[in-house]
């Protein structure tokens, strides 16, 4: 389950659709977060291989990201069954 979102927009995403992300695919950007929100274990999503679940380093030491489309990926921190930090970003800025 998501707990904590890292930025309004992205929850927004989610909750209505609406979109602040040039050349996001908006409704692969729902399905990543709806299946991020109905995840108990990481287990559920690496068998998805179009998902492209990997941790990450540097300034994102302790997350994971999956792929939404082109640019664009979905960030969060997962521990004891719950997403924290949940968001949208584009991984060129």
């Amino acid at each position: 389950m998501i707990k904590t979102w890292k930025n309004t927009a992205t929850r927004r995403l989610l909750d209505s659709g609406k979109n602040r992300f040039s050349g996001l695919d908006v409704a692969k950007a729902q399905t990543r977060l709806a299946q991020i929100h109905a995840m108990d274990t990481l287990d559920e999503l690496s068998p998805l291989k179009s998902v492209g679940l990997h941790k990450l380093t540097g300034s994102y030491r302790g997350f994971w990201a999956i792929t939404v489309n082109g640019r664009y990926r979905v960030v969060f921190r997962f521990k004891d069954g719950d997403a924290y930090d949940v968001e949208v970003t584009d991984y060129h800025k």
